[in-house]
């Protein structure tokens, strides 16, 4: 489960970086009990099909948890059987460069792991009793081995199940929806919410092997709300399931507003700890030889606009007057001039006798995201670090407001990539729409109407995929509710989070 953390918390970075060329990228997923087995390294070729023997599983389907027993008849007496799952590789298919981060579509490719081993009985029958492990939904096949020989075969069908809690609260409330058994195939890696029939955002489980985990905050007036977690073929609520080919399971729950008891505090959601990659993309960066002996780094090296780190460095030239530089990108997605790599002067720093730089750098208001910081000598560039410029909250004005009259949100540190380009909103838990902040250099400022009754109003902001380029079905800059866990921008080392804010409507 994500944290809550106040408007600006930045936190120590100790990424190890890496130089990223324009080649695509394949980020891959491993679940904790999938990483803990050693993986089957080509599926083994199959006898011939008469030699093949019936697999019963039983029961043939179930959710994540739920024992199955697996038994086969007329196999080699005394031998041991290797039982084998099915199941697919997560991954995000995404195309870094030094300009940005271009997002292409979800890739599975299919692989078995071990199950587990029994033996054969004097009469050639062979019975071993499992757990549904957590992954992906849908039917998964298991196959039994003798000598390395598949002996039978049989499929087991895991079933989708979604929780909510709690189910009452004051308006504010966090609700945790989780959600295990989410599939791989195209309409079947979904889910959409809906609360009081209004479209919040979906939940995807892309590199969480069917695990999904997203919280939504409880709105509206006191008495009971509907909350539905349905298919979502396109990350959009499938509304009349009940004539769909694929009878997937629907979810509903009542969730009970206890009171209004004013606004609760505007905060930031942040992804938990580890869960971004600890390899980063310098997004503003190009490949070039590292000096032997010389280190550069930046202390934090993560956190707002308008807030210092410490530049140091070792085996640099002796007793020398050095340029800083920070790294960015200029332009838009609309202009024919689209944009390029721009350097911001930061003053210069003086080494020691020794080499040793030490300098305190203001953080420039700018665009979120991956940046570098530069030392030259001249023309020369002698070295560079990595600085992450995270999302912050400015302002939401008035906080209090009248109904159908404006109140304005300001939000800095918005990037320029496909990943981090702008947010998706929400008011009440009905999506509205969404922002980008590339051509405003980070800065993103939205002005909108105050509506409903009298008392608590909620805004959330979600990270997002601004744009993609592969195969769909997948709509694009609607909010993604899993992000925290899911969002393929954790797999390249950015950290984005969730905004909760709130207005409150007056007579």
């Amino acid at each position: 489960m994500h944290g809550r953390g106040p408007l600006r918390s930045p936190r120590p970075w100790r990424s190890r970086i890496r130089a990223l060329t324009a080649a695509a990228v394949v980020i891959a997923a491993a679940g904790p009990w999938l990483a803990a087995v050693p993986r089957v390294a080509a599926m083994p070729a199959a006898a011939a099909v008469a030699a093949v023997q019936p697999l019963t599983v039983t029961p043939a389907q179930g959710t994540v948890g739920t024992p199955f027993t697996v038994s086969a008849e007329g196999l080699p007496a005394g031998k041991t059987v290797e039982f084998q799952w099915t199941t697919v590789s997560g991954s995000y298919e995404m195309k870094p460069s030094a300009e940005t981060i271009e997002f292409y579509e979800r890739a599975f490719s299919e692989q078995r792991v071990p199950l587990g081993q029994a033996r054969i009985d004097n009469a050639g029958r062979v019975s071993a009793t499992f757990t549904i492990p957590e992954d992906y939904g849908e039917v998964h096949t298991i196959a039994a081995l003798v000598d390395g020989e598949e002996a039978a075969r049989g499929g087991l069908s895991m079933v989708r199940h979604v929780t909510a809690s709690p189910l009452s609260g004051p308006v504010g409330t966090p609700i945790t929806i989780d959600v295990t058994g989410l599939g791989w195939t195209p309409f079947a890696n979904t889910m959409g919410v809906l609360y009081d029939n209004k479209y919040t955002g979906f939940l995807s489980a892309v590199t969480t092997r069917g695990t999904a985990r997203a919280q939504i905050r409880a709105s509206g007036t006191v008495g009971e709300h509907v909350i539905r977690v349905t298919d979502a073929s396109a990350a959009t609520p499938y509304l009349n399931t009940e004539q769909s080919p694929r009878k997937l399971p629907q979810f509903e729950f009542t969730f009970a507003v206890t009171e209004d008891a004013g606004p609760p505090p505007l905060t930031l959601d942040w992804p938990e700890d580890g869960r971004a990659a600890s390899e980063a993309v310098k997004t503003t960066a190009r490949p070039r030889p590292v000096v032997p002996g010389l280190s550069l780094w930046l202390s934090p090296a993560a956190g707002p606009i308008n807030t210092r780190t410490t530049l140091g460095g070792t085996g640099l030239p002796a007793s020398a007057t050095l340029d800083l530089y920070w790294m960015t990108v200029k332009g838009n997605r609309v202009s024919p001039s689209g944009w390029n790599l721009v350097e911001w002067p930061l003053g210069a720093a003086t080494t020691d006798a020794g080499g040793s730089l030490t300098k305190e750098i203001d953080i420039p208001d700018d665009l979120g995201g991956w940046h570098v910081v530069k030392v030259a000598q001249g023309e020369r560039i002698l070295a560079e670090t990595p600085y992450f410029l995270e999302r912050s909250l400015v302002t939401v004005t008035p906080a209090e407001v009248r109904a159908g009259e404006k109140f304005q949100v300001q939000v800095k540190g918005i990037g320029w990539t496909e990943l981090d380009n702008g947010f998706a909103a929400t008011y009440d838990n009905a999506y509205i729409g969404y922002a980008c902040g590339f051509n405003s250099q980070g800065d993103v400022t939205i002005n909108l109407h105050a509506t409903g009754g009298p008392g608590t109003h909620l805004i959330d902001l979600y990270p997002m995929i601004f744009l993609g380029h592969g195969k769909g079905p997948w709509n694009y800059d609607i909010p993604q509710l899993s992000w925290a866990q899911d969002h393929p921008s954790l797999e390249l080392g950015y950290r984005l989070p969730a905004f909760r804010l709130a207005v409150t409507v007056v007579e």
